[in-house]
């Protein structure tokens, strides 16, 4: 899949509803030896909506706690499902 495929994606928490925004919105955060995506850093919660405060505050999505890139969402968990 190429990241223009799932620029417009809406990044979601499945832990808390929290609507980061979509992944165009974002930055990505690559390991320098291996090429691979280490984290996502999405808009936080209070950088969001018709006062963005620009792209000061944001939230890091570690790569591997996405759980489903879909159709139209990016899902990922911000906790372990056991601390629900």
């Amino acid at each position: 899949m190429r990241l223009s495929e799932i620029g417009y994606k809406e990044i979601v928490d499945l832990s808390t509803g929290t609507n980061h925004g979509r992944l165009s919105d974002a930055e990505m955060a690559f390991d320098r030896k291996t090429g691979k995506i280490k984290s996502v850093l999405a808009p936080s919660i209070q950088s969001t909506g018709l006062f963005r405060k620009g792209f000061d505050d944001m939230y890091e999505l570690p790569w591997e706690t996405i759980l489903i890139i879909g159709e139209d969402l990016i899902i990922f968990q911000s906790r372990p499902s056991n601390c629900l």
